[in-house]
């Protein structure tokens, strides 16, 4: 079914894709469900909290940390089921009127987030008494979409929405009122177009809807060093810094009635820009070229109490991405006139308009972290919690506040496993506070060689999706991490 289909392209097809697991490419971190402040070392801490450099390394006798390939990806929609998915989205062909109200209300007041974080490559120097220095290049691509009422009639329903279009037009010409009740005898003339004797205002159409989406390339270095320490009380701090490279934007939402939004357009990544109309002229740009470029920032800090509590907390992506080349500027329409197709993905397609743009800044998704764990059993258990806090709405942060619980059992020094359980984040609706889903994961990590030589580590950041096919608002999630070596 062309629409809904649609619908799942704002967030896969435009990205290819993504919105934030707060943990990035760190499938450890998303093994305890997102729990890191105080868990993660090396150039893991690039992006959670670049203090842990500054701590003292478990493997004694390794200096040099590095890695590549790591990938987390996740995809979550709300309020709908495996089978409903699979049903409405994948196997769709034509529907019927009836099916096209029933998904306009299934997916209203809803909302779906994506994200895939790729660590392209990462290496962490770390000396006692020096402190630890980490770079890395890792892709973010992110998106997620609040979806009102007045969205999804509109994108399902389309020129048969009664709340927007108050007449039909038939294939004879006739102007017929729309009225579901006559729907049969209309199809068997044929149905040529919505009408609208108001006009339908798009701001209208988006309110209480947001559409985001973004991919950007950030090349990190990284520094944290030990401050303070005696027989029971040891500080560590840590700076990071980022230049960015931003190859994708989108972000469209209705303000006090009137639509607006911005894109930076990518020819290669143009799926969503297709679905809303927004011009596909490259100027020259290919894939490999961004389309800003920015800076950015991390802060952090851990305290270690007999270096087995800790507690820590960081200020992350601090910063934003100037756009200048393929930059738009959505225009606000009043439809009047809406061709009617039983596939009506193109609604958006006939009735968005843009106007060649000026630069424009985009906010990083900075995010403010509190954690703290502590280390049982001579190590071989380390337990945590995790406290992120959004401090802005910018396209690729999360919706709310995520609060997350979860830890590492060493069953043999050569295998760990983690769980954990998280509420929050993307994963609750920002239509609704935190009625959605709590996430519950499982992961493990192979440690072979001499001293932690390398690690190989697989994680889903919510198994119950994957074994309910029935339950409401899956959440398909993988990570894996091959790559990853102490030297």
């Amino acid at each position: 079914m062309k629409k809904l289909l649609f619908l799942f392209s704002l967030l896969i097809a435009s990205t290819y894709t993504v919105f934030g697991q707060s943990e990035g490419s760190v499938v450890s971190a998303t093994a305890r469900a997102g729990v890191a402040t105080t868990f993660v070392t090396d150039y893991q801490s690039i992006g959670i909290n670049p203090a842990n450099l500054g701590l003292r390394s478990k493997y004694e006798t390794k200096h040099v940390t590095f890695g590549f390939l790591e990938t987390n990806a996740a995809f979550f929609a709300k309020g709908v089921t495996s089978k409903q998915m699979k049903d409405l989205v994948f196997d769709g062909g034509q529907q019927t009127p009836n099916i096209q109200s029933y998904a306009a209300n299934l997916f209203a007041n809803n909302n779906i987030s994506s994200n895939v974080d790729i660590m392209l490559l990462g290496i962490a120097f770390q000396y006692d008494k020096l402190g630890g220095l980490a770079f890395s290049v890792n892709d973010v691509m992110r998106g997620n979409g609040n979806l009102s009422q007045n969205f999804t009639d509109f994108t399902f329903s389309g020129a048969l929405a009664t709340q927007y279009f108050d007449q039909l037009r038939l294939k004879n010409g006739a102007i017929v009122p729309n009225d579901p009740n006559q729907y049969g005898s209309y199809q068997a003339v044929g149905i040529d177009a919505g009408l609208s004797s108001q006009g339908v205002s798009l701001g209208r159409v988006f309110q209480g809807t947001d559409v985001k989406a973004h991919y950007y390339r950030t090349f990190n270095a990284a520094y944290g060093r030990e401050i303070f320490r005696n027989d029971v009380f040891n500080v560590s701090a840590g700076v990071g810094l980022k230049y960015v490279m931003g190859y994708y934007y989108m972000d469209i939402q209705s303000k006090d009635g009137l639509l607006k939004g911005n894109v930076a357009d990518n020819p290669i990544l143009s799926g969503l820009s297709e679905n809303f109309n927004v011009p596909n002229q490259d100027n020259g740009w290919n894939f490999l070229s961004p389309q800003g470029n920015g800076f950015g920032f991390d802060i952090g800090g851990t305290a270690e109490i007999y270096e087995k509590v800790k507690v820590g907390i960081s200020l992350v992506n601090v910063g934003g991405i100037k756009y200048t080349n393929n930059t738009y500027e959505v225009k606000d329409t009043t439809v009047y006139e809406l061709k009617y197709d039983s596939f009506t993905a193109d609604a958006f397609n006939e009735t968005v308009f843009w106007t060649e743009g000026k630069s424009f800044t985009a906010k990083l998704p900075t995010t403010l972290r509190f954690g703290g764990s502590i280390a049982l059993f001579e190590k071989r258990l380390e337990v945590g919690g995790d406290i992120i806090v959004p401090l802005n709405k910018a396209a690729g942060n999360i919706n709310k506040a995520s609060f997350a619980v979860g830890g590492d059992f060493y069953l043999k020094r050569w295998i760990k496993f983690s769980s954990g359980a998280s509420i929050g984040g993307n994963y609750a609706n920002s239509l609704d506070g935190y009625s959605t889903h709590v996430c519950v994961p499982l992961g493990f990590t192979l440690i072979a060689g001499e001293n932690g030589g390398w690690e190989f580590s697989m994680a889903t950041r919510d198994i119950v999706s994957l074994i309910d096919m029935k339950g409401k608002s899956p959440l398909y999630s993988a990570g894996i991490c091959m790559f990853r070596f102490r030297v």
